[in-house]
């Protein structure tokens, strides 16, 4: 049995068909997979593998690289803060502490409701907005207390 319905597998080989070379469409399929399931499994790898017609090891190499794709369940928000050199410098680590308040959890957790995951990552590529804040893929621009609690405010 699949871990798809028709209507998933559908968007999902569409992404085979998308591109002149089909594993081309690899990356946004894995994105789909994690918007769905809030992570990748084995199982879906499988699926995928072969939906690719590749072997599940590519697959899994590629789940693997990217931070966007978790092999444990996110929450429904992911919020990251960049742990890069210049976030650091511009106070990461403080961000990320607030957060964790803010939400009742550590770094790495989702709280119990599902409805949160807090996670440091490496460099985001937005080092004039350091300490850079992404939430569900989508950068916020420098983390300050007030715009995480306005953010979290906001997605309760």
């Amino acid at each position: 049995m699949s871990a798809f319905n028709l209507e998933q597998e559908k968007v999902l080989e569409s992404w085979t068909q998308r591109y002149p070379a089909s594993i081309m469409g690899l990356v946004e399929a894995l994105r789909q997979v994690q918007q769905w399931h809030r992570c990748v499994t084995d199982e879906d790898e499988e699926y995928l593998a072969g939906l690719f017609a590749v072997p599940r090891s590519r697959i899994h190499e590629v789940a693997t690289f990217f931070q966007s794709f978790t092999r444990k369940p996110t929450g429904r928000h992911r919020i990251g803060i960049c742990r890069g050199l210049s976030c650091s410098l511009a106070g990461s680590k403080e961000m990320c502490s607030c957060l964790e308040k803010k939400l009742g959890i550590k770094e790495g957790e989702t709280t119990a409701d599902g409805r949160f995951s807090l996670e440091t990552m490496e460099c985001l590529g937005a080092c004039d907005q350091a300490p850079a804040l992404l939430i569900n893929d989508e950068l916020k621009g420098a983390a300050t207390e007030e715009l995480v609690a306005k953010l979290v405010e906001e997605l309760k």
